[in-house]
């Protein structure tokens, strides 16, 4: 009897635990969004408004945002300053592909993140203003979608996971 009641203590707790998680990536998306918007607001100011040299900029951007999301701006600063030739597309493709898996985003947040650099240090100030606005509206859009989509299925989930659970120790017992 003793080892019935333990065993569905650990079930229970186990699916009401994957519930959670698999809500807290819902969470984690717009929390996420914020973050990159935060610190591309940062880096358009750095570049736009002080002239700060790119890789200077990311650093200090990076230095000033939460986790994962600083890690792509530090691994592009620091492949641009390796002087191994990356352009600025490169680096920024290469610190995103190796964050990826730490990241709550979308593949279309992605994307939208990978398309901002190319042209990013090519043009004037003119068009890189303009680049930073694209951006902040196109993030602005997954933002909205990413705070429907956390009202709708985090909750959801978490209750998911208690039910199954419950729904598993009947079956079995």
């Amino acid at each position: 009897m003793l080892i019935k009641l333990i065993g569905s203590g650990v079930i229970i707790t186990a699916a009401t635990c994957t519930g959670y998680v698999l809500a807290g990536r819902y969470s984690g998306r717009v929390r996420h969004i914020r973050l990159m918007q935060d610190g591309l607001r940062m880096l358009e100011g750095h570049i736009l408004f002080t002239s700060t040299p790119l890789p200077e900029a990311l650093k200090k951007t990076a230095k000033r945002l939460g986790k994962p999301v600083d890690r792509i701006f530090d691994i592009s600063s620091e492949l641009l300053d390796s002087r191994m030739g990356y352009t600025v597309e490169e680096a920024w493709s290469i610190a995103l592909s190796s964050t990826r898996d730490l990241l709550c985003m979308n593949a279309e947040d992605i994307e939208i993140i990978a398309n901002f650099t190319k042209t990013l240090g090519s043009t004037d100030k003119e068009n890189q203003e303009k680049n930073f606005r694209l951006v902040e509206i196109q993030l602005n859009s997954q933002l909205k979608k990413a705070e429907e989509n956390r009202d709708r299925n985090e909750r959801m989930y978490k209750n998911l996971g208690f039910l199954l659970g419950a729904t598993l120790i009947i079956l079995l017992f």
